[in-house]
């Protein structure tokens, strides 16, 4: 009776409905046509990732062992608080043999962006369960054996993320050419609509080699982040105006501990860019440095040696800034740990299946959406 009196007020219902998960909202569309109806209209799926996005997840990607013995990812969609009741999505991923190789290249209103070395890449929406295989890249060369002339060519970066000017999901990839005996000659880049399922070449600055390193990618306020892979600058894209930029790291930074090989992993805290330095091997103990970027009216960039974590037993690498007190972290088993700042006591998180240490593990925050990987602008004309 109730779901009757309130299916017949379509203002009501949508009050209503747009403060519950996805996942719900999708077991509602067989309760009755208006309601299925209410449900796809662009105004409703706006509404519902508004009032979600205070109620954000943290997805875990990892690389676990299954029952066949065979290596799989596994994501985990990790609610707060951190506790027993926590749910876990186990996504039937399409992808092939070597699914993974695939890592995470960014995330927008729900939408994960997931590429295999950037040729393979799949727009995912963990909440609806939506899978979309973007077509194949306009710039990426296969070499045919009769025409010795041909560069090769590989991809170093993607990005994803989203113009809120055209209000249109964006898949940017960069394109590494180079000849037989495998130096550099080029880049190019290309730029993927969501809303017109195309790829389309856009002009790309001589910036200097830019480093595949997925734990480095970032995307924030509409700009995709990049490793340089000389160490001194880390590139940008700003989706909205598609410009690339440099942003220079300071010498204090670049220079930091000479005699060992340093991680960099890009991260947000408190809103801000922050930069984790840590030495890469494996050890007993491990100290991770936390440089923060500031941005004057100017728009002229600054770093700030922030704070130092450690030195800490057992902890292999820094994943993601839960809270300004809270690093979600890679322990040296492979296993999800949760550290607090300030009184240096960390959790183990209980998370289904063992993580293979020598794979990329990765988490990003992420907001439950309806948000549709289908793309089409009528699907994305309220989405802001």
């Amino acid at each position: 009776m109730a779901a009757e009196i309130v299916g017949n007020n379509l203002e009501m219902a949508m009050e209503i409905l747009s403060h519950l998960p996805p996942e719900t909202l999708l077991r509602f569309k067989s309760v009755q046509k208006s309601w299925y109806a209410l449900i796809n209209d662009p105004q409703f799926v706006s509404k519902n990732l508004s009032n979600s996005l205070e109620h954000k997840c943290i997805l875990l990607k990892r690389v676990v062992m299954n029952n066949a013995g065979e290596e799989e990812i596994m994501l985990s969609i990790l609610n707060f608080p951190f506790n027993s009741s926590m749910s876990v999505i186990d996504l039937d991923i399409p992808y092939d043999e070597y699914s993974r190789f695939y890592k995470i290249h960014g995330h927008s209103h729900g939408l994960i962006c997931f590429a295999r070395c950037g040729v393979d890449i799949f727009l995912c929406n963990p909440a609806t369960r939506e899978f979309r295989k973007l077509p194949p890249s306009i710039l990426l060369t296969t070499r045919p054996s009769n025409n010795p002339d041909t560069h090769r060519s590989t991809t170093n970066s993607i990005g994803f993320g989203y113009d809120a000017k055209s209000r249109d999901f964006k898949v940017l990839r960069v394109v590494y050419f180079f000849n037989d005996a495998r130096h550099f000659l080029y880049y190019k880049a290309e730029i993927y609509h969501l809303s017109k399922d195309r790829w389309r070449e856009i002009e790309f600055p001589s910036y200097g080699y830019s480093s595949y390193t997925p734990e480095f990618d970032l995307y924030h306020e509409g700009v995709y982040y990049w490793w340089e892979r000389n160490g001194k600058n880390i590139l940008s894209f700003d989706m909205s105006e598609e410009i690339f930029g440099k942003i220079s790291l300071p010498k204090s930074f670049n220079t930091k501990n000479l005699n060992r090989e340093n991680c960099k992993i890009l991260g947000v805290l408190n809103g801000s860019i922050v930069v984790f330095d840590h030495e890469c091997e494996v050890n007993d103990e491990n100290t991770f440095y936390i440089w923060e970027m500031k941005k004057d009216e100017c728009g002229v960039i600054s770093w700030s040696n922030l704070l130092t974590i450690g030195p800490i037993l057992g902890i292999r690498k820094p994943l993601l800034f839960v809270s300004s007190d809270e690093v979600l972290m890679e322990d040296n088993e492979a296993q999800m740990v949760l550290y607090n700042i300030k009184t240096q006591l960390m959790n183990v998180i209980p998370l289904k299946g063992q993580a293979i240490l020598i794979r990329c593990q990765q988490a990003t925050f992420v907001t439950k959406s309806l948000i549709s990987v289908m793309g089409g602008n009528n699907s994305m004309s309220y989405v802001r």
